[in-house]
């Protein structure tokens, strides 16, 4: 049984934010008082320049509550973030968190320096590089953001940890498991280490007073309020919670049903105390991402097959402003310069349809177009 703190958040007032950070602590009988002379890794999602009236990065003024709470109990917070393309800091500048970090005196990790995280029981993958801030910390404080994923239908805590794993390392990461259902086996993979690492020491407070609908995690998604702040040790609960707030299908959530039935935590509603607030107190319908088509076998995952079923991530020519962070990230290799002066030249031979490029975009350029076969069928 997981107990989950879930309470009505409707705005970032710094002062409103700070007394429901510790009420939502306070209701997972989290004991603040190990916080004193505590190295706490600090995890926001900062995934992109974004403004935070998007929904689609932490808020600045969560991230301050959070930080405050830490140092009101005598921890030291260190900001570990590992953007996959940006660098860090024009993601700290342009997102109004730089100044907070300045004001608060907090450490900003070196991300690149990493330390060998295990999984023993890991389906597939075992061992992970990640930033040695988050392995060497007595405390994880997680902030997740509430948001709709285009390839996992749904990111929160769980996927939050994959920002443990420096910049573009990411996108080879999506080249080894590039399906759905072997991106969420690894992210689980993944997940596990930390769960056996930390456990007890690894808090999930979870950004959902604004969160984003349809074509998530990035700029292709549309913010939306879910006004609630949830918080808990287990990841896959904390999720399963955010997504019955959001009006979302849990049945959808690969990461929530898998992790469950691999022991790293509850998704069950049965299985789930609810502190706070209850489910039943929101009213929220988010839109959810277009369904992506499950197949991984061959013939259905040669290029072929993949042209005529699956969704192609195709640019638009008056959104695209030629910046190529679509290139500088595509695991495959398969984005070329233009050679019209519109849009970036796609092989689709090579896409391995892992949407990284759409996830990265940031003027929501890049539409999932059906295959021809999709199209047929439905």
């Amino acid at each position: 049984m997981s107990i989950i703190s879930l309470i009505k958040g409707e705005s970032y007032d710094s002062s409103l934010l700070y007394h429901q950070i510790e009420r939502s602590l306070e209701n997972i009988k989290f004991d603040p008082t190990g916080l004193k002379g505590a190295t706490v890794a600090v995890k926001p999602n900062l995934l992109t320049t974004a403004s935070p009236e998007k929904g689609i990065t932490t808020h600045p003024e969560f991230l301050r509550a959070v930080i405050k709470y830490i140092k009101a109990y005598g921890g030291e917070p260190v900001l570990v973030e590992c953007p996959a393309f940006i660098p860090l800091d024009k993601v700290l500048s342009k997102g109004g968190y730089m100044e907070i970090l300045l004001e608060e005196k907090v450490r900003i990790s070196d991300t690149k320096i990493t330390a060998h995280l295990r999984n023993e029981s890991g389906v597939k993958y075992k061992y992970f590089n990640v930033a040695e801030d988050l392995v060497k910390a007595d405390y994880i404080f997680n902030l997740p953001k509430l948001k709709t994923h285009s390839l996992t239908y749904f990111t929160g805590a769980v996927k939050n940890l994959f920002g443990s794993i420096h910049g573009l390392e990411k996108s080879k990461w999506h080249i080894r498991a590039n399906s759905a259902p072997e991106f969420i086996s690894f992210l689980l993979d993944l997940y596990g280490g930390w769960y056996y690492l930390q456990n007890q020491g690894t808090v999930h407070i979870m950004d959902g007073i604004l969160g984003l609908e349809g074509e998530g995690p990035g700029a292709s998604g549309k913010p939306k309020a879910a006004n609630a702040i949830i918080a808990g040790y287990d990841a896959i609960a904390v999720d399963s919670i955010a997504i019955r707030v959001a009006g979302l299908d849990l049945k959808r959530s690969g990461v929530c049903i898998e992790g469950e039935k691999r022991g790293y935590g509850f998704s069950s509603p049965e299985k789930i105390t609810v502190t706070g607030n209850s489910v039943s107190d929101f009213s929220n319908s988010f839109i959810p991402p277009k369904s992506k088509s499950m197949v991984s076998a061959w013939p259905f995952n040669s290029p072929f097959f993949k042209n005529l079923l699956v969704e192609k991530p195709v640019p638009e020519p008056g959104k695209c402003t030629l910046c190529y962070q679509c290139r500088g990230i595509c695991p495959a290799g398969a984005i070329d310069k233009s050679d019209d002066g519109k849009v970036p030249v796609y092989d689709y031979s090579k896409c391995i349809r892992c949407y990284c490029c759409a996830e990265i975009c940031p003027e929501a350029a890049i539409e999932l177009k059906k295959g021809f076969v999709a199209k047929l069928i439905g």
